[in-house]
Parts: C-alpha cells; sequence; structure tokens
C-alpha cells in the first residue's frame, strides 16, 4: 500500500494581508504533479483543509477543483479529517454520498472507530482511522468518561477504542490533527489550548503502524511512528528554513514502514533580508528571486523617509520591515553615538535625507533661530 500524506493547506489563508489564493493553487498544481507521478493507493490530508471556518469562495472553489481532480479524474481515493481550523459539519457536507466517489470525510467523532479499508495494488490492506479535530468536552460527552479532561487523555481514550477493531494481519494507520509533545512550532499555527493541555505524548500511538499527523506546520518525525508532513505553503517567517513537502508512505505486508519526502514547489518563497537600504536595493536589481515575500530587516545608521516604499522599488513583496542599529567597533551602539550630536547637525542630516543635499546657509539660520523658541514653549 502506497499512500500520499499532507495537511495543513490552510485554504483561503491571508499572509500578511496578502491574500494567498494564486500561491496555494500553484502548490496544489504542484501536488497534482506528484500524484499523477507516484500514483499512490490514497491521498491523505490530516486537517485544516481551510484557514477559517467560514472560508471565502475562491478557497471554496480551489478545493472543488482539486478534489475533483484527485479522486474524480485520476480516480484515487481520498481520505481526510477537519483540523481546527476548519469546520466539521462544513467540511462534512454530503461525506456520505461522497464515499461512494472514494472521497472519504470523517468528520464525526462517532466514525472514529470506524476503519475505512482500502487494498494497495500490491494486495495489502490497509484500516485507514481518522480522528477529527475535538476538543476534550466533545470526547467526555461521547465516550461518557469523566475522567478526560485534556487533549491527552482524550487521544488515549480515542486510540483505546480504535484498537478495539484492530484485526490480524491488518495494517492500521491513524489520521490526527494533535500537538504532540516535543514537535517543533511554527508562528504561523493557532495555538490548540495555554498553558500545555493541548499537548498529547506519542506514546498514545502505540500499536498503529503510521500516524499521520496534522497541526504542525513543519515537516517532522515525533516518536517511533508519528509524521508531521507540514503545511502546504511557508504560513509565516519562522519557517524560512523549512523545506515543504509531501510524505509518500508504503506499509508492506510484513508491516514495514518506509517514508519518502517529495518537496514542493512555491510560487513565491518566503524570505529575510539583513542590510542597509542602498545595498539592498543594488542587489535587487540581479535578484532573480527579488517577488519573493520578504521580512527585510534595515540597519542603516540614520533616518530614512519611507522606507518601506524605497524598498519596494526593488522588492514588490516587502511584507515586514524593521530596523536594527549595527553597533560600533568599539562597542557603542551608532544610538548612543548620536546621543552628542547637535540639533544643528541632526537637522542637517534630515534635509540631506529628504533633498538629497545640504542645507543652505538661510535654513541653518532658521532653524537655530527656532529651537530655542520651541525649548521655550516645551518647558512652560
Amino acid at each position: 500500500m502506497k499512500f500520499l500524506h499532507t495537511a495543513d493547506w490552510h485554504l483561503g489563508r491571508l499572509f500578511h494581508q496578502v491574500q494567498l489564493t494564486d500561491d496555494q493553487d500553484f502548490a496544489l498544481a504542484e501536488l497534482l504533479r506528484i500524484i499523477e507521478t507516484h500514483r499512490p493507493d490514497a491521498v491523505v490530508i490530516a486537517g485544516d483543509v481551510y484557514d477559517r471556518a467560514v472560508p471565502p469562495p475562491e478557497a471554496v472553489e480551489l478545493w472543488d477543483r482539486t478534489l475533483c481532480r484527485i479522486a474524480g479524474e485520476m480516480e484515487i481515493p481520498v481520505i481526510l479529517i477537519p483540523g481546527n481550523h476548519d469546520s466539521a459539519t462544513r467540511l462534512g457536507v454530503a461525506s456520505e454520498l461522497l464515499c461512494d466517489r472514494g472521497v472519504h470525510i470523517v468528520s464525526k467523532l462517532t466514525r472514529a472507530d470506524v476503519p475505512i479499508m482500502l487494498r494497495g495494488a500490491d494486495g495489502v490492506e490497509v484500516a485507514f482511522f481518522g480522528l477529527p479535530y475535538a476538543e476534550p468536552p466533545q470526547v467526555r460527552e461521547l465516550l461518557n468518561d469523566s475522567s478526560i479532561g485534556d487533549h491527552d487523555s482524550a487521544m488515549r481514550a480515542m486510540c483505546d477504542r480504535m484498537r478495539e477493531k484492530f484485526r490480524p494481519g491488518q495494517r492500521n494507520v491513524l489520521i490526527a490533527h494533535a500537538f504532540v509533545v516535543g514537535g517543533r512550532e511554527s508562528e504561523s499555527e493557532r495555538p490548540l489550548s495555554v498553558g500545555g493541555v493541548g499537548t498529547v505524548r506519542a506514546e498514545r500511538f502505540h500499536g498503529f503502524d503510521y500516524v499521520a499527523l496534522g497541526h504542525l506546520h513543519s515537516p517532522q518525525q515525533v516518536g517511533e511512528n508519528a509524521v508531521y508532513s507540514g503545511s502546504l505553503l511557508k504560513y509565516s517567517f519562522s519557517e524560512c528554513e523549512d523545506t515543504k513537502s509531501v510524505s509518500l508512505v508504503e506499509l508492506s505486508a510484513q508491516g514495514e514502514v518506509t517514508r519518502r519526502e517529495i518537496p514542493l514547489s512555491a510560487r513565491r518563497d518566503v524570505r529575510r533580508l539583513e542590510g542597509e537600504l542602498q545595498d539592498l536595493l543594488a542587489r535587487s536589481a540581479i535578484d532573480l528571486h527579488r517577488d519573493d515575500y520578504l521580512h527585510v530587516t534595515l540597519t542603516d545608521d540614520g533616518a530614512i523617509l519611507n522606507a518601506m516604499a524605497k524598498l519596494r522599488e526593488g522588492y514588490p513583496n516587502v511584507l515586514n520591515l524593521e530596523r536594527r542599529f549595527l553597533e560600533c567597533r568599539d562597542g557603542e551602539s551608532r544610538a548612543a553615538k548620536r546621543r552628542g550630536t547637535s540639533d544643528a547637525d541632526l537637522f542637517g542630516n534630515f534635509v540631506r535625507e529628504v533633498l538629497n543635499a545640504d542645507a543652505s546657509e538661510q535654513e541653518l539660520a532658521v532653524f537655530a533661530a527656532a529651537v530655542p523658541a520651541a525649548d521655550a514653549e516645551e518647558r512652560a
């Protein structure tokens, strides 16, 4: 059995107020090419199909097109669960009807222990258990178990319930959306809870041959058999160094598991740049990726008027800008150096920055006369 594990598409996402639909369309086209190339027996989506419970129409249209390509045109089964960003009810509309077309949406907790049985091209039979994201009170009510007070105890109880459905010789896969202890977080993830009660321990997954996880956006393995495929795109600048990918998983009849990460291309990368304004603008002329989404840190010493507008002349998609003043060679900061600068010198620097010319004697005289009056007014 060979299946593709992906998660955290977050269709409809805004990145610093930039609509990412075109970027997500590009990434999903790459995903479709991967599916066509490797022809997996199934595609697994471990939650957060959408970025919010009520997604924008263009996000729904993109999901519809992609699903029709995979399950309709390519006739490859799709198994998915809602994540904490999704509305389980909305995502699960017509789920029973869609089963006949190979689309298995496990949106109800009551269906979590009902395995979806698929047989691979090599004859290996695999039971896929989908666990939709749920808060502990929902699990506590379903199981009538007052001991369930956090996500870890809820995961333990649900996995125990699924293990009762294991059969000899059957391979078992769990699809879940959770924060496993030891996982590496990104800025773009919405916390499941405050104070650590939202985490679950990897040992809860004992007995499953593979656990396809969603929620954490960096591809990573947690525990012996639990893997985060990572998000479709980089959704924060903390993910600059990540390589986004999907996981191609193979299960043998003997229980052996092999996994390969297949990189995903992006329409625009997410990067950080640092340096002085003029140096960065000079570099932009030869930067083949100048359209990337950028976080820029400027290290210029003096004041800069309209820094963002000037940067966007060279890099049109600068989304975040910060200033950082470097230390001088003697260890004293440049800001400290400026404390001994006279008002006249500061004014001269300002005029030079704005007008690209030195202040005239007349302008300096007017400024010198205005300073005492301003000081007196301030004291009053």
